[in-house]
């Protein structure tokens, strides 16, 4: 099989999530993809494998029926790990998910924030921590630190959640993609998860109002 074969499928993939896939879910995909820096993977002391520098993140404007701010990654689901067209045997495209956080405003530390759980995601799927793992729904992933840099935000966690306000996974031809919706919290929220579960807490952010989005601005509802 020549390498253009395999190229010419890769792409076609890539497509069809964009084009396709995340139109029909998220509508405007806005100004175009914020690709992956170098700079990002030098936070982790790493050298990127080339194509990660491909992928990026949509940041999609509210429409008719959304009025939130959605950002979704593009290119954990690339098949790298693929010399061949054709399905991968895990059942799964690349690492088998792409990563979503929503807020009801243009937020500019989106866009860094996916970025970095993008690269720390991909350094993780080629073994560069040991015994480090992939996100997974029900995990909740420590920022160590405010959400963003603007100010000294009490959001300091991410909840990993299955979302329920669009499909919740989709499927390309190298296999199914899940869609890893990211909800921030607080150190009291997340402390309450760990006492009683994390459903509680969902249930609790969701009579408050804040669920599913993510405001950097907010204050702890516990």
């Amino acid at each position: 099989m020549s390498d253009t074969v395999f190229s010419d499928w890769f792409e076609a993939l890539w497509t069809d999530r964009e084009d396709r896939v995340y139109r029909s879910l998220f509508g405007d995909l806005g100004a175009g993809v914020f690709t992956v820096g170098e700079k990002v993977y030098e936070r982790y002391g790493k050298e990127p494998h080339p194509g990660w520098l491909n992928h990026g993140v949509f940041a999609c404007p509210p429409h008719d029926e959304r009025e939130s701010w959605l950002y979704v990654t593009s290119g954990l689901s690339n098949p790298w790990n693929l010399d061949k067209p054709g399905k991968d045997p895990s059942g799964f495209a690349g690492i088998g998910f792409e990563l979503v956080v929503e807020s009801s405003s243009e937020s500019d530390w989106a866009v860094p924030l996916l970025h970095n759980l993008m690269a720390y995601e991909l350094l993780v799927a080629v073994g560069t921590y040991q015994g480090a793992e992939l996100f997974e729904y029900g995990n909740r992933i420590p920022l160590n630190d405010s959400i963003t840099p603007s100010f000294e935000s009490a959001i300091r966690w991410l909840l990993v959640e299955q979302p329920q306000h669009y499909p919740s996974s989709f499927d390309i031809e190298a296999g199914r993609v899940d869609l890893f919706h990211l909800v921030g919290a607080t150190d009291r929220e997340v402390d309450l998860a760990r006492e009683k579960d994390q459903d509680k807490l969902v249930t609790l952010l969701q009579e408050k109002g804040v669920y599913p989005l993510t405001n950097a601005d907010r204050d702890s509802v516990c």
